[in-house]
């Protein structure tokens, strides 16, 4: 027969056994020497959205734990991660506990509801569970934006096009975004964020923004134009979209050579000489105000004719007269002297190869003296040769 004390340390166990019995196993369970723990256990995402929860698992001594999810809802996709891995495993017990984190990502048509998973480690002196609770609501506040002051820009086809634009997320979460970047074919768009080591993707948290790059690079010899680039961040369900323009003014380009292609003539000493230089615009755009100048020789004089060309066309080619003046003292021998053709947007040149010659006249004058000198010893022979 039971004592009253005995009765009452049996209805002490059987009340016990019922609230062990009656705890639900969302309540952390754990056991000595081993602790898991999150600073923030529950916690509200969008339908598609993604969340991170930091953990730090300790023991009292050094060993290895075991990691996984359990009682996840269904849909709901979880990893764990560890120093920029997925891991299933930790090491413990060193001065540090190790850095994990779980992510969960949402599906899309998650109905609006309170959800619960359990993160469980697993050491040697048994489990801890740690239960997470994670409010999927309508559609959390705020909104994902990506805007620039200057989504249009001017220039050749030689540059590289510049844009600098902000990424906010005005949204209740942290997002994981990437960037994607498209124009007409040919182009080459990369957006990129800025100060991560030009990363194609970032990790924006709640009511922060980001700044995104984006460099625009032409296809060789398009024609003048305007064209439409569109750069677009996406983050879960969250999508934001910038629409960049490019005004393509053109390439500047011109070249220089001589009628027949020879860069080389020939000069009398004191004399001139005239060399039909052509001018062609090998770029996309048309050139202004070409004019033309020359670096010759010490008391030469170059002028051209015409001195500037007010307009030349895509394609297109203009004549000009260049007229070569030596300087009458002029050695015989080659000279160089540099033509060079200058526009707001281009420019050219040419070296010209210039020879000296002899004036013929100084033949003849030479000539003439031998002959004077020669009929002047014959009359000398005939007037004194007979004494």
């Amino acid at each position: 027969m039971q004592t009253r004390s005995q009765r009452g340390r049996a209805l002490a166990a059987a009340m016990i056994a019922a609230m062990i019995l009656s705890t639900p196993a969302s309540l952390v369970r754990a056991v000595e020497g081993l602790d898991v723990t999150t600073p923030y256990p529950a916690v509200r995402v969008d339908p598609g959205g993604e969340i991170s929860f930091p953990l730090t698992i300790t023991t009292t001594e050094p060993e290895r734990v075991s990691l996984e999810v359990v009682d996840a809802p269904a849909g709901f996709e979880t990893t764990i991660r560890g120093g920029g891995l997925i891991v299933d495993a930790v090491f413990t017990g060193g001065e540090e506990p190790p850095e994990l984190e779980l992510e969960v990502k949402v599906p899309e048509d998650a109905a609006p509801a309170d959800y619960e998973l359990v993160f469980r480690a697993e050491g040697s002196a048994g489990t801890t569970d740690l239960p997470l609770s994670l409010v999927v609501a309508e559609v959390a506040a705020g909104s994902v934006t990506l805007e620039t002051e200057i989504p249009s820009v001017r220039g050749d086809s030689s540059q590289t096009f510049s844009f600098d634009l902000t990424l906010s997320n005005d949204t209740a979460q942290e997002i994981t975004f990437g960037l994607e970047a498209a124009g007409e074919p040919g182009w080459d768009v990369t957006p990129t964020f800025s100060g991560e080591e030009q990363a194609a993707t970032s990790v924006i948290a709640a009511g922060e923004t980001a700044t995104v790059n984006v460099e625009a690079v032409a296809p060789e010899g398009i024609p003048a134009g305007t064209y439409p680039l569109l750069v677009r961040a996406t983050g879960g369900s969250q999508v934001a979209e910038a629409p960049l323009q490019v005004e393509i003014t053109g390439s500047y380009a011109m070249s220089l050579t001589t009628q027949d292609e020879r860069v080389s003539t020939t000069v009398t000493s004191g004399g001139s000489t005239t060399l039909p230089i052509v001018v062609t615009n090998d770029g996309t755009a048309d050139l202004t105000d070409i004019s033309l100048t020359a670096s010759p020789p010490r008391d030469w004089e170059v002028t051209f004719e015409p001195a500037t060309i007010p307009l030349l066309a895509i394609g297109q080619d203009a004549t000009v007269t260049a007229t070569i003046r030596t300087a009458g003292d002029s050695v015989a021998g080659d000279y160089q002297l540099t033509i060079d053709a200058e526009s707001v947007d281009a420019s050219d040149s040419i070296d010209v190869r210039t020879t000296v010659e002899t004036s013929s006249i100084w033949g003849f004058v030479g000539i003439a003296l031998i002959a004077l000198v020669v009929i002047g010893l014959l009359l000398v022979f005939r007037r004194y040769g007979r004494r």
